[in-house]
């Protein structure tokens, strides 16, 4: 009784449990903090290579799972140069909070901008890093 009480709870947003154990960073980790939940990207291989395929290992956490919003689309461009990857990301959700992009690629060094687009609530937010690429 009490184990399905608990389940309940979480699958109503009761209780506030994170996604994923916040814990355990990897140390090749970017940390970005939203207003309602931190946003954890570890890429695949660390560290991020030029001219060459990688992944990002995306996860969200700190939040109520319940109100964790979807990330809908993941890009990088150069800012100073104008123009973003010459490839498109595919992005597939892992699990709850869980996100894999595949298929990105820096082709040149410089200054990159990681962009993550999240919707939720009727809403719409986007998180940004910078990376220097060499």
């Amino acid at each position: 009784m009490r184990q399905s009480a608990i389940i309940a709870a979480l699958c109503l947003g009761l209780i506030s449990a994170p996604a994923w154990a916040c814990a355990d960073i990897p140390a090749q980790a970017r940390q970005v903090q939203a207003a309602q939940f931190r946003l954890i990207v570890t890429p695949v291989p660390a560290p991020i290579p030029l001219n060459k395929p990688f992944a990002l290992d995306i996860r969200l956490c700190d939040g109520r799972m319940a109100e964790f919003p979807q990330l809908t689309a993941v890009d990088a461009r150069m800012p100073a140069h104008r123009h973003g990857m010459n490839y498109k990301p595919a992005l597939t959700k892992i699990d709850w909070g869980h996100y894999r992009a595949e298929g990105l690629l820096l082709h040149m060094p410089g200054n990159w901008e990681f962009s993550f687009d999240f919707t939720g609530a009727g809403k719409r937010e986007r998180l940004t890093f910078s990376f220097d690429a060499q």
